[in-house]
């Protein structure tokens, strides 16, 4: 029995090794071209994810900042997450009428809150903004570089945090601050 020879009784060796090397090329490929498939699902359903938060909490967040009162900023660290606060036109819950003092702090169940408060009309109201929140960090641009040193009159802000292991980090600031937070609210009740 020769390993070239066509033999009337089936294939020859040579035949089922080439058969037997062409299989093991098609289905590695295949297997390579499936697996490549997969991780790109998942590489863009993370990015989807990452975007989909850093947008969510941008267009809460940013709003207050832009329309953040001068020496209004206060943040107080602490050793797992901070709490900013400050003073803003942007009330959500009495659309924009007038200043309202904001807090933003994870709770003790790792939500990200948006607090909102008003002296002159005697309310709080809480936004419960994101859950699984950790690593809460609030810096401050001096003007060089962002440094864990707030100064109430700084303008510009790095906001970054953690959900379910997946970093957030933005930049806001407002070019123009607002010149006073002072109110009665008389007129507006």
């Amino acid at each position: 029995m020769s390993i070239t020879n066509s033999s009337k009784n089936g294939f020859t060796i040579l035949e089922m090794l080439i058969a037997l090397v062409l299989s093991v090329m098609v289905v590695t490929g295949v297997y390579t071209t499936f697996d490549s498939l997969l991780n790109t699902k998942e590489a863009t359903e993370a990015s989807y994810y990452r975007n989909n938060l850093l947008l969510s909490a941008r267009r809460v967040i940013k709003p207050d900042i832009l329309q953040m009162y001068r020496n209004s900023l206060s943040v107080t660290k602490g050793e797992d997450n901070d709490i900013l606060q400050l003073v803003t036109n942007n009330s959500i819950k009495m659309e924009k009428a007038f200043p309202v003092t904001v807090r933003y702090y994870v709770d003790d169940d790792d939500y990200l809150i948006r607090e909102e408060t008003s002296e002159a009309h005697d309310y709080e109201w809480k936004l419960y903004l994101m859950p699984n929140v950790d690593n809460f960090e609030i810096q401050s641009h001096n003007g060089d570089e962002f440094t864990d040193y707030i100064n109430p009159s700084d303008k510009i802000l790095k906001i970054s945090f953690e959900v379910n292991g997946h970093e957030v980090i933005f930049i806001a600031g407002c070019s123009n601050p607002s010149l006073t937070a002072d109110y009665l609210g008389e007129g507006w009740q």
